[in-house]
């Protein structure tokens, strides 16, 4: 077997001046708007109300500040862009555009030098070619970055990184000609992006990631709880080569229809923890001679294996789990030392191609690696030999130490609903061995997550089960959360659900209301309406996910008010009402 390892652009050329700025702030520490600007640059910015048009570059001096508290669009003439030495400011009450002015042409975008204190928030980028960060750390918030293009006089990313250690969350980049987000192999970049979406970037069918970093220096990449979706056939997920030292953590992200997942090239120079992962479906390729791995492993040396550790990650439906080439050797699994971090607990599930099917780890290397407490599908050892190509399949090749480990729970689904300020989760299990606990973590960030209440697991079941739990009043302090699910079992492993962002409504989304008739919380009511006659199930559900009982209520389209009938379910710890009918289901917690 042939595999091929993706060499994407390892620098970025630096561009100090395109053309010369035909109007620059006087430098004065004085705070701008673009009506200022309108006011001042004798023509190469005109317009008003929130509606503007750049005819020249405009350079934003160090010491002044441009800022845009107000809704704008903001037109830029061919081969113009907004070069900031200063400070920037754009926060919105909804969105400031940053677009094209004629159809046929675009801009280069915007230049960020030596500007730490900018923070751009809700602006939208399109249809120009790049935000260049040079020598700055900015926080870029709640943004698009959409069709822009490439070129490699400004820049080939949406955003080109360089020496930055910017702070990106919650953006959306779709459908860019080339990478996402991009830092040449030699130059320090740290980034810190999370809770963004990734989806159909590089148009141009180039050989490119949508993430696509070297080198981080001393500091640490973290690329967290992100969607990384669907892209050109010849685009991974992320991607690292770097010809300096890389340090990142990578976690809770959802890598799905790309090429292939990550890729790291390297020796002892890459410093990675890839962990709690969903790494799906990267085959749209579909050549196994040219990559689909969820992971691939490549490079380094007798003396020179990369620091990496994958640990609670799930590769699903890849033309391979992972791969490992040279002397990569990454740690998938060590059960024998006291470290707890790299005690495996990764996923294979139906990862195959035509060339070597059902191959969830192939070990193309001379070298020995540990993947232990792995779950491989199946706890029979010669299947998941199977599952394994290394030295008994071909006599040069390093051998796979792995151990089987079934994990302790199956989730088949881990939702959430809003209903006023709270939060209802509601989770199935599929089945169960040995589970002890689920503890609900919750973050106002998405990266610090604190331990918010525990429920006892069934133990052990072989039948579905499900679970709730209602965050009351979780929208007091924030109005975007993050969950997820710490599967405890009883010797003391643990496992992670996929991260659920939830974000507060602006009005109640429950279709369910309950309520009591009478003195001293008399009789429960539901009320609910829908729009055709249907049937309604009740089910009353304990703490543990057991049903403790069923009822089907007639419906008829309009409001329905019923009583909740007390069927001594209510004596046998009661937690949740399930309302399930053609339209909607919804769980409520008793009150």
């Amino acid at each position: 077997m042939k595999i091929f390892f993706l060499c994407f652009i390892s620098h970025l050329l630096f561009l100090s001046v395109l053309t010369a700025n035909n109007y620059a702030t006087p430098g004065t520490g004085v705070r701008w708007s673009f009506n200022d600007l309108v006011a001042n640059a004798g023509g190469d910015v005109v317009g008003t109300s929130g509606n503007y048009q750049v005819n020249d570059t405009i350079f934003i001096s160090l010491n002044d500040t441009l800022y845009i508290y107000n809704n704008a669009v903001v037109r830029f003439a061919e081969n113009t862009y907004l070069d900031v030495n200063g400070v920037l400011l754009i926060n919105p009450p909804d969105s400031v555009n940053f677009t094209k002015a004629e159809l046929a042409t675009g801009f280069y975008g915007m230049r960020l030098d030596s500007s730490n204190g900018s923070i751009i928030k809700k602006l939208v980028i399109e249809y120009g070619n790049s935000l260049r960060l040079f020598d700055c750390s900015p926080t870029i918030d709640s943004c698009i970055f959409r069709f822009n293009s490439a070129t490699t006089a400004f820049g080939n990313a949406a955003i080109s990184v360089f020496r930055s250690k910017a702070i990106i969350k919650n953006c959306q980049f779709i459908s860019n000609q080339r990478a996402a987000i991009q830092g040449g192999s030699n130059i320090a970049n740290a980034p810190q992006i999370s809770n963004c979406i990734f989806r159909g970037n590089n148009t141009l069918n180039l050989n490119v990631p949508q993430i696509n970093l070297g080198s981080t220096g001393t500091d640490t990449a973290r690329i967290l709880n992100n969607q990384i979706l669907r892209a050109s056939i010849n685009s991974g997920g992320i991607g690292f080569l770097p010809s300096g030292t890389v340090y990142a953590i990578i976690s809770g992200n959802t890598i799905k229809n790309n090429r292939y997942g990550l890729t790291f090239n390297g020796g002892s120079n890459i410093n990675t923890i890839v962990s709690y992962n969903l790494v799906d479906s990267n085959n749209t390729q579909n050549d196994p001679n040219l990559g689909g791995s969820g992971i691939s492993f490549v490079g380094g040396a007798a003396g020179s294996h990369q620091n990496s550790i994958v640990t609670g990650n799930l590769f699903r439906a890849n033309l391979w789990g992972i791969t490992i080439q040279n002397g990569s050797r990454p740690n998938l699994g060590n059960l024998s030392n006291i470290d707890t971090t790299d005690d495996g607990k990764n996923a294979f599930i139906n990862n195959t191609n035509a060339t070597t099917p059902f191959i969830d780890l192939y070990n193309n290397s001379a070298f020995d690696i540990s993947a232990q407490g792995n779950f491989w599908g199946t706890n029979d050892l010669s299947a998941i030999e199977s599952k394994i190509f290394h030295q008994p399949d071909n006599s040069a090749l390093g051998v796979v130490n792995y151990s089987s480990y079934i994990l302790p729970v199956q989730l088949s689904a881990f939702n959430a609903t809003v209903v006023n300020k709270s939060v209802n989760l509601n989770w199935v299990t599929k089945s169960e061995i040995n589970s002890k606990a689920f503890i609900i973590e919750r973050s106002f960030d998405g990266s610090n997550f604190k331990a918010l209440a525990e429920l006892k697991a069934a133990g052990n079941s072989v039948i579905s089960r499900e679970y709730f739990f209602s965050d009351v009043n979780a929208f007091s302090t924030s109005t975007l959360l993050y969950y997820k699910l710490k599967q405890l079992d009883i010797d003391g492993r643990t496992t992670y659900s996929r991260v659920l962002t939830v974000k507060a409504a602006n009005e109640t989304t429950t279709r369910v209301k309950l309520f009591y008739q009478g003195n001293n919380r008399g009789s429960m009511w539901a009320s609910l309406t829908v729009s055709s006659d249907q049937d309604l199930t009740i089910q009353k559900i304990s703490s543990d996910g057991r049903i403790l009982s069923n009822k089907i209520e007639k419906l008829k389209g309009g409001v329905n008010t019923f009583e909740i009938a007390d069927d001594g379910a209510v004596g046998r710890s009661i937690s949740f009402i399930k309302f399930s009918c053609f339209e909607f289901a919804e769980a409520k917690p008793i009150f």
